[in-house]
């Protein structure tokens, strides 16, 4: 815009230089008076004349009166050359009389010269010149009165044509005055409205930042939620470990206990029943199989919250959903498991989204620890909660449903708003649900919504775009083969 306005304030310039060069040059072209100049042709014609007729009563002619005369008549012949060749009096020339006239004394001018070239004697030169200019005087007047005639008319229509420059001129004044407030009103416009975009790219940074670090308080806050849960998960597996181990140091003490070794020379014998040594074989292997079987369960759980906890990068990469799932469905597992079944359905192919690692996990733990809290408000002795993934040719669905009370109709409308809870004090900040909601849609720019027609109790879902396909790679679909590999975490 700043150009645009500079290129108008050029092009005016140039527009109104132009007329009033205009002005100037053509309208003033002809500055000189037409009429003053016809008149000193006729002026130094009668100077001459007179001089002439001075000279001839004048007893004894001298050469000086001579001279003067030829000289006042060389004068005469200039001023007419000069009418017909000098600048600025062409136009004179449309004038029939005046252009006939200047014609009929450049012809007479040159029969004055050719007599006077063959005349020596002085008072005969004189009395030839004069002879010769006396038909001129009545052409000479006639010239005078129409150049006056012409020069009236030229120079109304002159001024005519002034005034119409000068109105263009003050028109285009006041266009561009407007034009150049126009322009200045919208470059300040479009100055309010970058100001505006800044400021609101800065207020949208500074929300953002407010986001991330409540995502990450909401990130501690759900592991110090679920740190009791978690460690009797692991306390489980850790304690038939333990009792395992017990039971194979035993075992191994009484097999040493019962090797007998009488003569050294002599090969060891087992002093031991048969019945126990049957029961030492049959147990130890199941015992080393539940022992391995518990130290995977522990590093799975492990493994959960170390991705769980795992500091978010701000770049956006491929995220399997499967993982997301299954680090959810872990860390959730033993606040669920005495309240509700939690099933998980995987009716989609598609098994990765583009997006920022641990977020999704983390929604998916909000909405399963909220299912589980509505469950157990109802009182049921047991609950259902469903996890359902599908897919359409845009988008991914994660649906979580729970047969708990719902979401009541009257705060349908407020549960994505940011400090809204029905909670108790201390129990809830109403921050959970809006965090969920600002992470789907910021990092996987997809979204969280409550479904309206749901009625056996709540169902939220998780709309996430599909990967652009030509950017997309090639996964491995073996991940999860069918519901039973989630389940299987839930047994």
């Amino acid at each position: 815009m700043f150009i645009a306005l500079v290129l108008f304030v050029v092009l005016y310039g140039f527009l109104s230089a132009a007329i009033v060069h205009q002005l100037d040059d053509e309208r003033f072209k002809y500055r000189e008076n037409f009429v003053w100049a016809v008149f000193q042709v006729q002026r130094q014609f009668l100077v001459v004349q007179r001089d002439i007729e001075a000279a001839i009563g004048r007893f004894g002619l001298s050469d000086d009166v001579v001279d003067r005369v030829l000289l006042e008549y060389e004068i005469l012949v200039s001023r007419v050359y000069l009418l017909r060749d000098g600048d600025g009096f062409e136009v004179l020339f449309t004038v029939p009389e005046v252009a006939e006239t200047i014609k009929q004394l450049e012809l007479q001018i040159d029969k004055i010269d050719a007599a006077l070239a063959t005349i020596t004697d002085p008072e005969e030169k004189l009395s030839a010149l004069y002879r010769l200019l006396v038909p001129m005087n009545d052409s000479l007047q006639q010239a005078v009165v129409r150049t006056t005639n012409f020069v009236s008319i030229y120079n109304a229509n002159n001024i005519s044509v002034v005034k119409t420059d000068i109105q263009i001129l003050s028109y285009l004044f006041f266009v561009g005055v407007i034009v150049m407030a126009v322009l200045a009103t919208f470059m300040i416009r479009q100055r309010q409205k970058i100001f505006a975009a800044d400021m609101a790219a800065q207020k949208a940074r500074q929300e953002q930042e407010v986001i991330e670090e409540a995502a990450d308080y909401a990130k501690m806050h759900a592991l110090g939620t679920l740190a009791g849960g978690v460690a009797h998960e692991i306390n489980t597996p850790a304690q038939y470990i333990q009792n395992n181990l017990e039971f194979l140091s035993d075992s191994f003490a009484d097999l040493v206990g019962s090797i007998d070794r009488k003569n050294p020379d002599e090969p060891a014998r087992l002093n031991l029943d048969k019945d126990k040594i049957d029961f030492i074989t049959e147990e130890v292997p199941m015992a080393i199989d539940e022992s391995i079987q518990g130290l995977n369960r522990i590093a799975e759980i492990v493994r959960g919250i170390r991705k769980f906890a795992h500091p978010t990068t701000d770049a956006v990469e491929p995220i399997s959903i499967t993982e997301e799932i299954d680090t959810a469905v872990t860390l959730t597992r033993n606040q669920v498991k005495h309240i509700a079944d939690l099933d998980v359905v995987m009716q989609s192919d598609v098994t990765e989204v583009s997006g920022r690692r641990n977020h999704l996990s983390q929604a998916l733990i909000n909405l399963i620890v909220n299912a589980s809290q509505a469950i157990r408000e109802t009182g049921q002795r047991r609950g259902r909660i469903d996890l359902l993934v599908t897919s359409d040719e845009d988008n991914v669905y994660i649906r979580l449903r729970d047969n708990g009370a719902g979401v009541p109709e009257n705060i349908r409308e407020r549960i994505f708003d940011y400090f809204f809870t029905t909670k108790e004090r201390g129990v809830g900040t109403g921050q959970g649900l809006p965090i969920c909601r600002k992470l789907i849609q910021d990092d996987f720019n997809g979204d969280l919504t409550l479904s309206a027609d749901y009625i056996d109790g709540a169902e939220f879902v998780i709309r996430l775009p599909k990967p652009d396909q030509n950017a997309a790679t090639d996964t491995n679909v073996d991940l999860l083969e069918g519901p039973s590999d989630l389940n299987s975490l839930l047994r």
